[in-house]
């Protein structure tokens, strides 16, 4: 289960969460999960309420995936990457200094306590 510290969300945030489990489930099946009626969701969904309760989307955070919730709030999708792919990247970085840049940003950005560990044993 994903834990998401929901005071660090913007109300577009907590409405795109909705919002990806209706999509996903649909509409009667989300609101059955997080308990309230179709009509409520409905209009969390679009923004005809300023603000859906944390409660609800505390209950929508834990019926999505953490790919899509990272999806979802962040834009960053997981795909699948071949060896290839992979290999394609890493030649890319070692012969453009810009690319390795922003590669290692964002490497060590989202990776960092892995890294550390992994560099110290």
């Amino acid at each position: 289960m994903v834990k998401i510290d929901l005071d660090r969300l913007d109300n577009e945030q907590k409405i795109r969460v909705l919002k990806k489990a209706v999509n996903k489930y649909g509409l009667s099946y989300v609101a059955q999960k997080l308990g309230v009626d179709r009509s409520t969701l409905y209009r969390y969904v679009a923004s005809k309420m300023k603000k859906a309760p944390d409660e609800v989307i505390s209950s929508a955070v834990e019926i999505l995936s953490l790919e899509e919730l990272s999806d979802t709030l962040y834009g960053l999708k997981t795909v699948y990457v071949d060896p290839t792919t992979a290999l394609s990247v890493i030649i890319k970085a070692l012969r453009d200094e810009d690319f390795r840049n922003f590669f290692l940003t964002l490497l060590y950005q989202y990776m960092e306590d892995y890294l550390k560990t992994a560099t110290n044993t």
